[in-house]
This record gives structure tokens, C-alpha cells and sequence, in this order.
């Protein structure tokens, strides 16, 4: 049940609870599960802001708000968010340091356009992201109606290190669950820039194509698309960009070379963008 306090009609903001708390690398990588107010609605890919109370003497007062994508369903019961562990940041190590039954508080509001009523078609559906860019797409892939939207699932993490592939194990049993029922409709495909990637880590990916190197080399390469087995018409591709901001930048530029735009006035679009730090 959430947990609440009493507020006024212009408090902007639920108090609610951590129920659980997943460490994905420690230290580094973690996840929380926390109460949802029944009345906070939003779409997959959309982001909430979370608060901290971070003076002890006012425990009850948000002092401190980050954005955060939702990695839940909007039907699931709780909310449940990744984060990063920035050691010098204000407010990613407290957030780190809850746990069951801690509380913090989640603005009313959802926020964030990167969602998929930003396209209008599409055959592929590619999910790009760095690090915990990868959040607004778990959202999307436990929707059942992004499966039966698009005929192919394309999820690039591109992360430093193997160890910080979050969610992979969950990924790829989508992709084995789904692979068997749709002929492969969800291709994932995990990059590492700092070491090669062993090839348990991506079952189906050619020894080959195994390299350290990041997404955007990769695609200015080629390569993206020979790991991922499929191409980036523009005709026919559907691209979202979630991540550092400077990946995205400079995949946009190179995207919109091959002729991926964002929609504008009326215009449908084939790319849509949102920077994760």
C-alpha cells in the first residue's frame, strides 16, 4: 500500500517508500522498487522526478529532485527505477544508501516525450542507448503492445565494462521467449568500449564482431548493423536515442546524414532523442 503523508491540494509531490533494492555492480550500478500513489499516470519512456530529504532537520521536505525513466509498466503496481552511482554527486549516493522502507518522494507529474507516439510507423524499432539510457526501454519492452507494434526489436546497450550490463540476463530471456514465437523479433545486442565482450554475453553475435569500441565508431563503421543483423533504412526504421548526452549528439548528426530526422509540425519522424546523465 502506498505510503502517504497528509498534504494540502498544492503539495506537487506523494511521499512514498522503497519496497526493494536490486545492486547490479556495487557501488556503481543499483535498482529501487517503491511504492506508486494510484493516481501518478504515465507513458513508457517517460521519466519521473524524485526527491530527497537531505536536511535532517526537515525529514519530511524534499531538498534535492533528479529525473529518473521509469523501468516499470504504467499497469505495474510499484515503481521501480536504475540508477548510477556518481561518487562525488549531491544526491546519487543517498539515493543509493535507501533501502526497504525508506522513504523519498515522487512528483505527481510525469514528464518526457520519448515515447512511441512520437512515430506514427515503422517496421524496426531500434532502441539505442549508453548506461542507464536503458531504463525508458525496459518500459517499453514489458508493454506487450511494443510487440505487437513493430516486427522487429533492436536493444543497443553500449556500456564500459561486461559487468555493467543491467537487466541483461531479463533481455535475453525476452529475446529467446519472443525469438521462439517470432522469428527473432527481439535482437539484442550488448557493446562494451573498454574491453572485448565475450561471446556468452551476446548468444548469436559472430567472434568476429566482438571488438571494444563504441556505438558511434560502430556506426560510422558499419558494424552497428552487421551485430545487430538488420539495417538502418530510414524508410522503415524507427531510432530513439537515450543516454550521455554526447553519444546522442553525435549519433544524431550521423543518423541524420542517412536521412533521420526528428518530427516536426505535423511532420512524422523517425528518430526521437533524450539525454540521460
Amino acid at each position: 500500500m502506498t505510503e502517504a503523508a497528509t498534504q494540502t491540494p498544492d503539495v506537487r509531490y506523494t511521499r512514498q517508500a522503497v519496497t526493494q533494492k536490486t545492486i547490479w555492480l556495487d557501488e556503481k550500478l543499483f535498482s529501487l522498487r517503491v511504492t506508486r500513489d494510484p493516481a501518478f499516470r504515465f507513458e513508457p519512456g517517460q521519466f519521473a522526478r524524485i526527491g530527497l530529504a537531505l536536511d535532517p532537520t526537515a525529514p519530511d521536505t524534499p531538498s534535492e529532485w533528479r529525473a529518473y525513466s521509469m523501468v516499470s509498466t504504467p499497469d505495474e503496481s510499484e515503481l521501480e527505477f536504475f540508477s548510477v552511482v556518481v561518487p562525488s554527486g549531491k544526491f546519487s549516493p543517498p539515493l543509493a544508501g535507501l533501502v526497504a522502507g525508506n522513504a523519498l518522494f515522487i512528483d505527481k507529474t510525469a514528464f518526457g516525450f520519448l515515447t512511441l507516439e512520437r512515430f506514427v510507423d515503422g517496421r524496426d524499432l531500434w532502441l539505442i542507448s549508453t548506461g542507464t539510457g536503458l531504463s525508458a526501454y525496459l518500459s517499453m519492452l514489458r508493454d506487450p503492445a511494443t510487440w505487437q507494434r513493430f516486427r522487429r526489436l533492436i536493444v543497443i546497450h553500449g556500456v564500459r565494462r561486461a559487468p555493467e550490463l543491467a537487466y541483461r540476463q531479463e533481455l535475453l530471456d525476452m529475446a529467446r521467449t519472443f525469438g521462439q514465437a517470432s522469428a527473432g523479433q527481439l535482437i539484442y545486442v550488448p557493446i562494451t568500449s573498454q574491453e572485448p565482450l565475450d561471446p556468452d554475453l551476446a548468444p548469436g553475435l559472430r567472434c568476429d564482431l566482438t571488438s571494444a569500441s563504441r556505438i558511434t565508431h560502430l556506426l560510422s563503421s558499419g558494424e552497428l548493423e552487421l551485430r545487430a543483423g538488420a539495417t538502418l533504412d530510414p524508410d522503415h526504421a524507427r531510432v530513439m536515442l537515450c543516454g550521455n548526452p554526447a553519444m546522442v549528439t553525435e549519433m544524431r548528426a550521423l543518423l541524420g546524414a542517412r536521412g533521420f530526422a526528428p518530427g516536426r509540425r505535423g511532420i512524422p519522424g523517425n528518430l526521437a532523442v533524450e539525454n540521460y546523465w
